[in-house]
């Protein structure tokens, strides 16, 4: 008779685990080539004798189906097989959109939110008088 764990095993082991590909975050620099993005990506790496923080950047190619990234744009990349000599990724999703022009900003797009004040009476200044001596 099996016990549930060695069943929980079996199940386990026909199917082999995927892990979830690496993803990377950047602003896309280029798009003036067909179905591709450049995006670079930057980090911050600690010196090793002085201790200080140095901004680097990495750029990476990947790939666009429908050309719907732009300059400036805020993506996120997932990383696939090679595509080609020097696309490894592809484009997940456009986290933040860069002002275009054709389109409204999310400012533009957000209703305009109206404070309507109540009309406040006003009471007549009154001299307040203090007895010290009362």
């Amino acid at each position: 008779m099996m016990s549930e764990e060695t069943v929980a095993q079996d199940v386990n082991s026909d199917a082999p685990a995927r892990k979830s590909p690496r993803c990377v975050q950047g602003i896309v620099v280029s798009d003036s080539m067909a179905k591709t993005l450049v995006v670079k990506t930057e980090r911050l790496v600690q010196h090793a004798k002085y201790r200080k923080y140095i901004r680097k950047h990495t750029k990476y190619y990947a790939h666009d189906e429908a050309s719907e990234a732009t300059v400036g744009d805020l993506v996120e990349l997932e990383m696939c097989r090679p595509l080609s000599k020097l696309k490894r990724w592809n484009l997940k999703r456009i986290v933040r959109m860069a002002p275009r022009d054709d389109m409204p900003t999310p400012q533009e797009m957000t209703p305009e939110v109206v404070e309507v004040v109540e009309d406040v009476e006003v009471v007549e200044d009154v001299e307040v008088v203090e007895d010290g001596d009362a």
